[in-house]
């Protein structure tokens, strides 16, 4: 149970990084080496390991809102 609640939370704090990084205005959310790169200045360690372990998964979250 406590792995599943792990989960959820950490799928929200992704999704709060993606739409951190979106609200800069800075990136094309498509350019993952930039959105990388500003993940690393704004402390978004979930989604810098996101990017690094599922692209195609982040490619889906910011097409449609839902995880992998």
């Amino acid at each position: 149970m406590n792995r599943i609640k792990e989960e959820l939370a950490q799928r929200d704090r992704i999704r709060q990084q993606v739409l951190q990084i979106r609200n800069t205005g800075e990136t094309n959310m498509f350019d993952v080496e930039n959105v990388k790169r500003l993940a690393y200045y704004y402390n978004c360690h979930d989604l810098i390991k996101y990017l690094n372990t599922d692209r195609a998964g982040y490619i889906k979250l910011i097409l449609t809102g839902k995880f992998n």
